[in-house]
């Protein structure tokens, strides 16, 4: 039995390790994403990240690995990946660049009232 044991624990540090190399992957794309979409919040997604990070490490230190603090870390960090990526999604695109523009145009009216 504790060999079973001992490659449960093996199959989940793997699963656990494939996880964080799969969302470390994807912050980097999607942080390479909005630097060449010039969305200017590269820095809330580094504290974010950081967090992240700060908790996965938190939940191995004490008592080996906690599985479950180290999933709901990694659900958490999913969802705000999932948030920052819908930034450059076409509709919200064009919703900044919508707004962009009627903020131009009143801060032109403004300026230069007819």
């Amino acid at each position: 039995m504790p060999n079973a044991i001992h490659l449960e624990l093996a199959r989940s540090g793997d699963i656990i390790m494939n996880a964080t190399i799969k969302l470390d992957e994807e912050y980097q794309s999607t942080r390479a994403a909005l630097i060449n979409a010039r969305i200017n919040m590269t820095d809330s997604l580094d504290a974010l990240y950081r967090d992240w990070l700060r908790w996965r490490n938190k939940s191995r230190s004490l008592a080996g690995v906690d599985t479950v603090a180290t999933a709901n870390a990694d659900r958490w960090w999913t969802l705000h990946l999932a948030q920052f990526r819908s930034l450059m999604d076409p509709l919200h695109v064009a919703a900044r660049a919508e707004r962009i523009r009627k903020d131009r145009n009143v801060v032109r009216t403004r300026l230069h009232p007819a």
